[in-house]
């Protein structure tokens, strides 16, 4: 039974992000047949992609927030982009990445000092099974020269909260562990990132009320991990750009509070990009889900 959580608990944030099955289902189009993404400011007007740039390249933010569907191969390419515009400034800017945590922050340092070959990071850092859809924003950053952070935290820690609770984690308080964690005891789930939670999870079937609270514990777990580690890049660097799955920021929520409490009063820039069937307008779930939205083909999944 615990491996099935964990499992839920390491794979949710990503089930979160998935179309529904019928979706899924669908014939891929041709890469050359897909349609362009679009467009918007949160609140729903569509604007070209010169301005999608411009916004994010003049704002002033300290930490830019992008979150995906971690199978877009457009969302990948986008990001791509963004880092690239953004190349041009004066301001130090770091790359955080949800995908790897902590422990490999020292075989991702000597990738990019290039002190061990690509072959050894990826057979040390644990990366993601899609860590060729990331590896384009590493290799940009090593050339650049921009740091780059592994935000998350081991997932045996998600495991423990996922068994025991999240105050199982004070007995590592003062242990070599928890530089590997954010400072204990982590806040919480908000009661609108709880509710949002919760409801995702009856849609997908699950009606059991504590196996949700269960898991939303270790997705809040990775939130605060995610943060802290933000915060300190804020503290080596004038600009953080998260690149995370999109349930983790949007309305503003999960990893964005808690970079609140760790970096008070730092300015924000949410991007959401989402796979959707419709591109020309943003419903009424998509309205206000990030300060600037992109609406990309769904077939592309």
């Amino acid at each position: 039974m615990i491996d099935m959580i964990v499992s839920g608990v390491r794979t949710v944030s990503r089930l979160l992000k998935q179309p529904l099955i019928s979706q899924q289902l669908a014939p891929r189009r041709m890469a050359s047949t897909l349609r362009d993404p679009k467009f918007f400011l949160g609140g729903g007007h569509c604007i070209d992609k010169s301005e999608f740039f411009q916004r994010i390249t003049q704002s002033s933010a300290k930490v830019i927030y992008i979150g995906e569907n971690h199978e877009d191969d457009t969302a990948h390419a986008l990001e791509l982009e963004i880092l690239e515009n953004l190349r041009g400034s004066s301001r130090q800017t770091a790359l955080s990445l949800e995908f790897y945590d902590r422990e490999s922050q020292t075989v991702l340092n000597e990738y990019l000092l290039d002190q061990v070959t690509l072959e050894t990071f990826l057979s040390d850092s644990k990366p993601p099974a899609n860590y060729m859809d990331y590896q384009p924003l590493i290799d940009f950053c090593k050339k650049e020269g921009w740091e780059v952070v592994a935000a998350n935290c081991p997932r045996r820690y998600t495991r423990m909260v996922g068994k025991f609770g999240r105050d199982y984690l004070q007995q590592l308080d003062g242990s070599p562990a928890i530089s590997l964690l954010p400072p204990l005891p982590y806040e919480g789930a908000s009661e609108a990132y709880r509710n949002n939670f919760i409801t995702i999870m009856q849609k997908m079937g699950n009606t059991n009320p504590n196996i949700p609270t269960t898991m939303l514990d270790a997705q809040s777990l990775w939130d605060a991990t995610m943060a802290h580690s933000i915060a300190q890049g804020l503290a080596r660097n004038e600009r953080v750009v998260h690149v995370t799955g999109y349930f983790h920021i949007q309305h503003k929520l999960g990893t964005v509070e808690h970079v609140e409490r760790y970096a008070p009063n730092s300015e924000i820039l949410t991007v959401v990009i989402l796979p959707a069937e419709d591109l020309d307008s943003l419903n009424s779930e998509q309205i206000n889900i990030g300060d600037l939205v992109v609406l990309t083909d769904i077939e592309s999944l």
